[in-house]
């Protein structure tokens, strides 16, 4: 036995007969008389299509040759719904006109004969009739209602069934009035959905007893949301005062069909009107009792839109214009398709399916709801107290709604609805500036200050474990978001202050201003490792470079020697101090200083120095300061090879493509160096071929064999070093 109370069992029992109950209200419907004329009413008569036109009807009659009195035909026969007539003595005549078509309607059936259809003209038509409407002739508002108490009753079974053990006393009263609600629609729909789609005759007791049917589900379903909104998403009503509005529609209903009270007084639209305002007044105290819990303001948001949207249509389009006496403005089963929305919406809600993203627009689409109503009570006020016509009404609505709507919404959306946009350019500055923070704790204080301006939420808390990417957590009272590099992940709690939840689009911000932050770490650290790495190579040229020739020049030999080292010490300082200064040097520069220091060192040793003017002189090429020393360094070795090793004139030529430099410098070897095997046995041709390829380049040297030495320096100006 226990199998049998399992959740997927109850729910298939509960699928079956909600098929089964379906299938029973498709048959009563078929067992409706067929006519093959079409009756129409536009209010004050009765007319047939014809191939000529509409034709005005008078009369029905039995069929030719036997007895009986016509029925007289009137605009009430064809009334959607019994509640819309205006009196009591309107339905008794229903009543009494329905009984003596049903007894026509049999007579013809049983002779096989049609009905006699007598028009305003004088004329006769027949009317044939069969006994059963097949199911091809159903029409298609049938169907339509038909449809509409089978979702809600499955939506309702659905929660009913599988709803959880555990829910609080409040969360069980409230979904036992949702689910009374819903077979309260449903019962209208389906009884509707019967009487209101007849051709012309219906059983008057059938007539009668779907009436009180469909009072008991639509007085179910004011109770059943009165119950809903009385205990949920908060406890605002006690249970008692529930159960005496359901007393006071049983006393009404009771009244109703004694006639015992005034009509006006006593018709079910007046008490469909109090529990509509009843149902307004609960969400309004629901509003008080949710502030500070987002959740359940997010929830009730989104009940109080499917409430105002499904029954609200159905009081202000057909039940308040059957209260005045106006002709309906809406379909009665036209109407039950926003009493469906009410429950595919309130089902959103109350299994709290990603409340988060609903909460967004549901102010929105109530404002915009709102707005509707105020043109149709505009509409109404105007065709009721200044009797214009429905052209000139609809116009001065919409000259109204013009011009007060638009300002007001702009009003409403910009600084009550609307979510005040964060500042990008403070956001993205606040953001930068975590990744500059020195040391982990300064870095995740700065993270947390720029989730708590931009969040405001109540409780912020760091978790011990890192996380991948922003989440939503307990339907958006918190999220989740990963800190930067160094820093803890943090969950905030309650956003604006407890005032609203988190939603998919704060998520996203939050993903984004993370990579932000972790791309703008991962920049400081690059570039603080390049700070680093050139201030080494700048540490390096100093002790290397400059050092090292003040040291030669102190230990130097002679005058001349002390001055080229101390020449090229000076020289060296003037590019160390360019390169901390971050002056640009450019190529035709560092090649005129080159040119300048070369000469001034061979006519030094009386060498004569050769190097015009080339390309490279021309070519305002900005070099790095990698660039410079290196290069510098080259020349510098390679023109001391010259001068040690060498006799005679020094030819040097610099050219440029615009994408590479060619260095070339060739002098002709003495002749002690030419009789020597391998000259140049030093490290300074491989320190040069060493500079050469630091910088993406490649040097070659050697002698020629017409006794010269001959250096070739190939640099790519644009290479990428790092």
């Amino acid at each position: 036995m226990h199998e049998l109370r399992t959740p997927a069992l109850r729910l298939l029992a509960a699928c079956v007969g909600i098929l089964l109950l379906a299938l029973a209200v498709l048959a009563l419907r078929e067992s409706l008389p067929d006519y093959s004329l079409s009756v129409q009413t536009d209010g004050s008569r009765l007319s047939v299509l014809a191939p000529d036109g509409a034709i005005e009807v008078r009369a029905l009659g039995p069929p030719t040759g036997q007895a009986g009195a016509p029925v007289l035909l009137t605009p009430d026969l064809l009334v959607e719904d019994p509640d819309m007539l205006s009196s009591y003595a309107g339905f008794r005549a229903l009543l009494a006109a329905q009984g003596e078509m049903t007894a026509l309607t049999t007579q013809a059936t049983a002779a096989g004969q049609p009905l006699r259809l007598h028009l305003e003209n004088g004329d006769e038509i027949d009317l044939p009739v069969t006994a059963e409407t097949p199911l091809r002739h159903l029409p298609a508002m049938f169907w339509v209602q038909w449809a509409v108490g089978i979702i809600v009753l499955a939506i309702a079974a659905f929660l009913l069934v599988l709803r959880s053990g555990h829910n609080g006393r409040q969360q069980s009263e409230g979904l036992g009035g949702f689910v009374l609600a819903g077979a309260g629609v449903a019962t209208a729909a389906f009884t509707a959905s019967v009487y209101g789609t007849r051709e012309l005759s219906i059983d008057p007791d059938l007539l009668w007893r779907l009436s009180i049917v469909n009072h008991i589900g639509t007085f179910a379903f004011g109770v059943g949301m009165i119950g809903l909104f009385a205990r949920y998403p908060r406890p605002v009503l006690a249970s008692r005062w529930v159960r005496a509005v359901a007393a006071l529609a049983a006393v009404n209903e009771i009244a109703y069909r004694l006639q015992l009270p005034p009509y006006d007084l006593i018709k079910p639209q007046v008490l469909i009107g109090v529990m509509f305002l009843t149902i307004l007044g609960l969400i309004l105290a629901q509003l008080r009792a949710t502030r500070g819990h987002p959740a359940d303001r997010a929830a009730l948001r989104w009940l109080g839109l499917s409430v105002l949207l499904g029954s609200g249509v159905f009081v202000l389009m057909v039940s308040l214009p059957a209260l005045i006496g106006a002709e309906t403005i809406l379909s009665q089963g036209l109407a039950f398709i926003p009493l469906c929305a009410i429950y595919v919406g309130a089902a959103l809600a109350l299994a709290r399916y990603r409340l988060f993203d609903l909460d967004r627009w549901a102010l929105r689409v109530l404002f915009s709801l709102a707005v509707v109503a105020l043109m149709i009570v505009v509409d109404t006020v105007f065709l009721l107290t200044l009797s214009l016509s429905g052209p000139a009404s609809l116009a001065s609505a919409v000259a109204l709604v013009g011009l007060v709507y638009f300002p007001m919404r702009d009003l409403v959306f910009d600084r009550w609805l609307g979510r005040r946009r964060p500042d990008l350019a403070a956001l993205y500055r606040d953001t930068l500036s975590v990744a500059f923070q020195h040391g982990g704790q300064a870095k995740a204080n700065a993270w947390r200050g720029v989730m708590e301006r931009l969040f405001a939420p109540l409780r912020v808390e760091a978790l011990p474990a890192p996380v991948t990417g922003a989440l939503l957590e307990d339907e958006g009272l918190a999220l989740v978001i990963p800190g930067p590099e160094g820093t803890p992940a943090l969950r905030l709690g309650y956003a604006a202050a407890g005032r609203r939840l988190f939603n998919a689009e704060d998520r996203a911000l939050a993903d984004e201003l993370a990579t932000l932050a972790e791309a703008a770490g991962r920049d400081r650290v690059t570039y603080e490792t390049a700070v680093a790495r050139e201030r080494q190579r700048i540490a390096r040229d100093l002790h290397d470079d400059v050092g090292s020739r003040l040291l030669s020049s102190l230990h130097a030999r002679d005058d001349g020697q002390r001055q080229d080292f101390l020449i090229e010490a000076l020289s060296d300082l003037r590019q160390i101090a360019t390169g901390l200064a971050g002056r640009e040097v450019t190529l035709p520069l560092l090649i005129g200083q080159l040119r300048a220091e070369s000469r001034s060192r061979a006519e030094a040793l009386d060498r004569r120095l050769i190097w015009p003017p080339g390309s490279a002189d021309e070519a305002e090429i900005p070099l790095r300061y990698d660039m410079q020393r290196n290069l510098t360094a080259i020349q510098r070795e390679a023109l001391s090879n010259a001068l040690t090793h060498g006799a005679g004139d020094i030819h040097v030529t610099a050219t440029c493509d615009g994408q590479s430099l060619h260095l070339c410098l060739v002098n002709a070897l003495s002749s002690a160096d030419r009789r020597a095997e391998g000259p140049h046995r030093g490290n300074g041709t491989g320190n040069m071929r060493n500079r050469a390829e630091a910088l993406k380049g490649r040097l070659e040297a050697g002698p020629t064999e017409n006794g010269h030495y001959r250096m070739e320096l190939y640099l790519p100006l644009n290479a990428d070093i790092s």
